[in-house]
């Protein structure tokens, strides 16, 4: 830990102390760098509003813990160069965060290997990955007292859900899922995730939502002309012959509300920027294994991007679809579960509200069948699997109940 930029930044920024201080412990921090830490909290506690503290008042309340007058000088000198200190507080934050996962991953995978205190240090972990960054735009929902009838209404009723393709899928969600739900589907590759994620974006768009398709994965221009096959009900080959009736078929069906960025590979940054921008209802991230996520542990930069969507689902209440890669584990195999995620069987999961794994054997494979898995569904609980039939020259998913 890069300890006095730590202590500059949450002395310059409230809110990277906020998004800190669960995470740092004495034995982070020198002597002298956990006392000035605790009079940092003293004097965001003693007033709710301060936004930074002030250098001069924090070097005399940490005057005040020690005896002796040389070393109330030492630190009035050392809390002052410290706050004089030029940092980006959201680095600094974001590096001490990486780093604290990371540690937190080893300890966690060294105690599956040696059968320790997993449950302690998997709950550490989930909170390291559920704080990804402080961000002075967030705001907090505070209530008290809600009627039932209102809570029903605003966040129960059935005018608020997103209906997801195909319909066997959205039976077992109890009818749709809400703004702010974030669903990551996996699979292994030739599986079926492009054809599956249209199949969702043409019930998206029939609904009327504006959409955002993320692409960083293949040419733009192929899943171009794979939502037009689908929305227009016509094949390619259809599509090159009759472009004016595609079109036309295609905008019927909502093509206009469909905005496609190709990003290569794309940042978190970059995505925020399209999201404000087009104010869509729905994102989808296609892939997250090919973000820039400014990490170079490759599971880190799995869990920092999945972390990312869920914020984006959250922050701006709209629908995330993250799509993402099954390890070897998931071949050859109908129904996944979550250690099927490859590389990240712990992080990826721990943001989804639904996980859609995608498998097939080589029966499955022979009918034109997909098989969708339902490993987490904090939607309705529905634990479930299903198969569905697949019209590839129209990426189209058919329900068979």
């Amino acid at each position: 830990m890069k300890e006095k930029q730590v202590i500059a930044s949450a002395i310059k920024s409230r809110e990277a102390y906020n998004a800190v201080t669960d995470h740092v412990q004495p034995t982070d921090l020198s002597e002298q760098g956990w006392i000035i830490w605790q009079c940092i909290g003293d004097y965001y506690e003693a007033d709710g509003t301060a936004r930074s503290a002030d250098s001069e008042i924090l070097a005399e309340a940490v005057a005040r813990r020690v005896a002796a007058d040389k070393h109330k000088s030492m630190f009035r000198e050392l809390v002052a160069n410290i706050s004089a200190m030029d940092v980006s507080a959201a680095n600094v934050v974001a590096d001490l965060l990486a780093t604290k996962r990371e540690l937190a991953g080893q300890a966690l995978a060294h105690a599956l290997l040696t059968g320790g205190d997993t449950r302690r240090l998997l709950e550490e972990y989930e909170g390291l990955m559920a704080q990804e960054s402080f961000d002075s735009e967030e705001t907090t929902e505070v209530r008290q007292g809600l009627s039932v009838a209102d809570l029903v209404n605003t966040g129960f009723s059935e005018d608020n859900l997103i209906e997801i393709w195909p319909r066997s899928l959205n039976q077992r969600l109890d009818g749709g899922v809400k703004p702010g739900h974030h669903i990551v589907l996996f699979a292994r590759p030739e599986m079926g995730k492009t054809m599956t994620v249209i199949e969702m974006m043409a019930g998206f768009l029939s609904q009327g939502l504006r959409v955002l398709y993320i692409g960083n994965e293949d040419p733009i221009n192929d899943i171009n002309m794979r939502i037009i096959n689908r929305l227009s009900g016509m094949t390619k080959f259809e599509v090159l012959n009759a472009p004016g009736k595609a079109d036309k078929a295609a905008r019927d069906n909502g093509y206009d509300l469909l905005i496609m960025a190709a990003l290569s590979p794309g940042t978190k940054r970059e995505i925020q920027e399209l999201i404000e921008r087009h104010g869509p209802e729905v994102v989808v991230i296609d892939q997250l294994r090919n973000l820039n996520m400014h990490n170079d542990n490759f599971v880190m930069q799995l869990d920092n991007a999945a972390q990312t969507a869920r914020n984006f689902a959250k922050r701006y209440s709209c629908v995330v679809v993250s799509v993402t890669q099954a390890g070897d584990s998931a071949s050859n195999k109908a129904v996944l579960d979550m250690g099927d995620v490859d590389y990240s069987n712990t992080g990826i999961p721990a943001t989804a509200d639904l996980m859609i794994g995608l498998g097939a054997t080589d029966t499955n494979k022979m009918r034109g069948e997909i098989v969708f898995s339902l490993p987490k569904n904090k939607i309705s609980g529905r634990h479930e699997y299903f198969a569905v039939l697949t019209e590839p020259t129209l990426s189209q998913l058919i329900s068979l109940d």
